[in-house]
């Protein structure tokens, strides 16, 4: 009788399982020409955990409305001028084309989304477990969604910093059947624009007051040529350079408490990611905090520092 080999003898592991479970990661990012993926396995070769994607986007859409947008400013700056109007006419039709213009360039600029998968055979092919999405208009602040779409926590950077906050599962704001209708028939940039004018609109889907909210500080190494060339460099440019070295460690608080620490590997573009025992312990007003949260928070550090 033939034996079962170790692979044959694991059975299928749930990603979001092992992601409540581990204790250390490591997160390998990578890009090529599908976009960048962030992988999050643990020490163990043989069990992989989930696949962060944040798909490429077509820039080459986002200059073409930009090179649109100039042309109509300096149409509507000469035209005026070339008929025999004013030229402080000319001036204010320009300002005002630019304005409209400005909204529309900032809604054709692509958005940050990172959605994470079942890394496993036909992963990317199921819905994401959870979806950490940047909001139109504001690429400051992200919702964190699970897989039925219902944001259990935010990310924003204030003060420097990424903070992540916790709160239970909301549900999305409906919307009637005259609204879909219209989503259904709009495509492209006019379907972008109704549905920001759509989340405008809506109230805030996030919880207000005090909730439970960790924090990342990107520790960053000084010694370093940026930081010699910074001292010899006065002025704006000077300090620029000096704040601006590559990162060497990610720490992780919550409630003035370290919970993880995140630690450069390779070149920038890997990190461990360490989590405190500490942290299965939290008090009962940080039980909406969890390790979907932590490593949320550092999928999204790592791509913004990742080779630096």
């Amino acid at each position: 009788m033939a034996t079962l080999g170790p692979a044959e003898l694991v059975p299928p592991v749930d990603g979001l399982d092992l992601l409540v479970d581990g204790n250390e990661f490591i997160l390998v990012r990578a890009q090529d020409r599908y976009g960048e993926r962030i992988r999050i396995g643990i020490r163990d070769s043989a069990v992989r955990l989930l696949l962060a994607v944040r798909p490429r986007v077509n820039r080459a859409r986002f200059f073409a409305v930009l090179a649109g947008v100039l042309l109509m400013v300096l149409l509507a700056a000469l035209v005026p001028i070339g008929i025999g109007l004013p030229p402080l006419l000319g001036f204010a039709m320009a300002v005002a084309v630019g304005l409209v213009g400005l909204i529309v360039v900032l809604m054709a600029q692509p958005t940050r989304e990172y959605r994470f998968h079942d890394d496993l055979p036909g992963g990317l092919e199921r819905a994401p477990l959870m979806t950490l999405a940047e909001r139109s208009g504001e690429q400051s602040w992200y919702s964190l969604r699970d897989e039925r779409g219902w944001m259990f926590g935010d990310v924003s950077r204030r003060m420097g910093k990424w903070r992540v906050r916790g709160f239970e599962p909301v549900e999305p704001p409906q919307i009637d059947e005259e609204q879909a209708d219209e989503v259904g028939e709009a495509s492209g940039f006019a379907a972008r624009l109704f549905a920001w004018g759509v989340s405008m609109g809506s109230e805030e889907r996030a919880p207000e007051g005090d909730l439970p909210e960790m924090s990342v500080t990107i520790v960053r190494d000084y010694l370093n040529a940026a930081s010699l060339v910074a001292g010899l460099v006065s002025g704006p440019v000077g300090l620029a350079l000096a704040l601006n070295g590559p990162w060497k460690r990610m720490e992780f608080k919550l409630g003035g408490r370290q919970v993880a620490v995140g630690h450069r590997l390779d070149d920038g573009s890997a990190m461990r990611l360490d989590i405190a025992d500490a942290f299965d312990g939290g008090v009962e007003s940080e039980a909406t905090v969890d390790r979907r949260h932590v490593l949320a928070l550092a999928v999204l550090s790592l791509s913004f520092e990742a080779d630096r």
